[in-house]
């Protein structure tokens, strides 16, 4: 089948379609569907089907990379839930659709790269600053969490592209080509940098230093020059040092009480009211001082509710009970929960409260985040209670997630039978965790073995690692950064099991695999 239009024509939509994707990326399920259809359909009416079949099924890393969608349909073999199981195909395409258009395509030129990724930056860049404008109330939109400012995607898929973003930026800004504009593709660091440090991203921050850090040694290996050998080491051991003793002092922080004088404590509150007290067993603690201490319930509603259009008996944003908030906070603060403590209260602690935030510490951006973590992690080992709580619940999705692959260690449950063995697993398991919470796995290693196996995982670990190998890729800085970017997501998410996650996969790793030729590059 020949073309009805000129080739030029053809390499115009196929650009169109790649921006439109990397718009859609951040911004537009809709852009995200319509680009794949048009990069699909241009590629079939670009003629030339039976060369581009062939040149795809010779080319081992264009295959092997592909493969995780056949694992899918070969688990469709005994799999109960059709349904699911076709439905999990669907949204899996790209898995196959971008690999095959890629890797038959014409290679792009570095110049092109670069426009693509520009324009990646353009979008994640309008995406932060609308998220800036929802956080500081200049677009009024109610939000329980500060993580949830992202209203086009998921608050962790826009981390992982900020970070694909920054290290993009980084690899513009070595370009000769670009010298001119490398002021701009700092300040755009250093926002996207500060953005995630806005939002409490973790996991953004997290992978994004990791990355870096992997960078790092590998010029580490590859340089003959001690002095950056041993800079690059110092920088490393001072990072995981300083990270390290700040976790460590927080948690002491939490984990050790105040001690009280039993026989010293007062009686009644400055309005003659009872106080009551408990300070012992189990009592819960927030920065070592005891919750229950010096409480009266009494005063601590008629006072709040002066302050608050938030009632004292209802709950906060989050949906959780406001009183326990309310004591929480002001324990954190060591002021007695009583009428003359909530006056101490600044109108910005009011509303902070409000929100659901139980911790004077949580206020602060990144420490916040880290802080009310490890309150998580601490309460789950005293209660066992995960619910609502995003690192905890993950212990349990993880725990039924290896009580599934232990009963199914070499094929797994099938394609479309994961949600039917999580929600039996989790009645094995006689979990605490609510309903509405038990989602599954939150590791995409994880599910990928509770789907298939021990076979199956084993399968997936090559098709993520042999193309690069294959084609000598990961020297490639784009390509690197994204592989790491990309295997550590998959750590903490289902990454493939949604449309915005399986299509910033299949794209980048087919984009930076594919779609130029094999040669060293300039810069990084």
């Amino acid at each position: 089948m020949k073309s009805l239009l000129p080739r030029k024509y053809h390499s115009y939509i196929y650009i169109f379609s790649l921006i439109l994707l990397v718009i859609g990326l951040p911004l537009s399920k809709f852009l995200l569907s319509l680009s794949q259809i048009i990069l699909l359909v241009n590629w079939i009416l670009e003629g030339d089907l039976k060369n581009k079949f062939r040149s795809f099924f010779r080319n081992k890393a264009a295959l092997a990379a592909s493969s995780i969608l056949l694992l899918h349909f070969i688990g469709l073999l005994y799999t109960s839930d059709l349904r699911f199981g076709f439905n999990d195909i669907r949204i899996k395409l790209p898995l196959l659709i971008l690999p095959l258009i890629f890797s038959t395509a014409e290679p792009l030129t570095l110049k092109m790269r670069a426009l693509v990724l520009k324009f990646l930056a353009a979008a994640v860049t309008l995406s932060t600053i609308i998220s800036t404008l929802i956080l500081t109330d200049v677009i009024h939109r109610e939000i329980a969490d500060v993580r949830y400012v992202s209203v086009f995607i998921s608050h962790v898929r826009l981390a992982l592209l900020i970070c694909l973003v920054i290290f993009s930026c980084a690899w513009l800004f070595m370009q000769p080509s670009e010298r001119k504009w490398r002021w701009a593709y700092a300040a755009l660091i250093a926002w996207l940098f500060t953005f995630l440090i806005l939002v409490e991203s973790i996991t953004g921050i997290s992978v994004l230093f990791f990355a870096t850090a992997l960078y790092m040694l590998y010029i580490l290996l590859r340089s003959d020059r001690q002095v950056l050998k041993y800079t690059v080491v110092l920088l490393i051991i001072a990072s995981v040092s300083g990270a390290g003793y700040f976790i460590y002092s927080t948690w002491q922080r939490y984990a050790v009480a105040d001690v009280v004088d039993e026989a010293g404590l007062e009686k009644v509150t400055a309005q003659g009211h009872t106080y009551y007290h408990a300070i012992t067993g189990d009592a819960p603690t927030e920065n070592g001082h005891y919750v229950w201490l010096y409480y009266c319930e009494e005063e601590l509603r008629e006072e709040w509710n002066k302050r608050s259009t938030f009632p004292f008996d209802g709950n906060n944003m989050r949906g959780d009970k406001l009183s326990y908030t309310i004591a929480r906070f002001m324990a954190s603060k060591d002021l007695r929960k009583d009428a003359e403590g909530v006056k101490q209260l600044s109108d910005a602690e009011i509303r902070a409260i409000e929100k659901g935030i139980a911790n004077v510490d949580y206020m602060s951006r990144l420490k916040g985040r880290i802080c009310e973590t490890i309150w998580e992690i601490r309460l789950y080992a005293k209660t066992g209670d995960a619910n609502g709580h995003s690192l905890t619940q993950r212990f349990e999705y993880w725990k039924a997630a290896a009580g599934i692959i232990a009963e199914n260690p070499v094929l797994g449950v099938g394609t479309g039978d994961l949600q039917l063995a999580f929600t039996a697993q989790y009645e094995k398991n006689r979990t605490t965790l609510a309903k509405e919470w038990r989602l599954r796995s939150h590791n995409q290693y994880l599910s990928i073995a509770v789907g298939f196996g021990f076979f199956g995982l084993a399968w997936f670990l090559f098709s993520l690692i042999y193309p690069g190998i294959r084609l000598k890729r990961f020297p490639d800085f784009l390509y690197f950064t994204f592989f790491v970017v990309a295997a550590c997501s998959f750590l903490t998410e289902d990454t493939l099991e949604t449309q915005v996650g399986v299509t910033f996969y299949a794209f980048f790793n087919a984009f930076f695999l594919f779609a130029f030729p094999a040669k060293e590059e300039p810069g990084l």
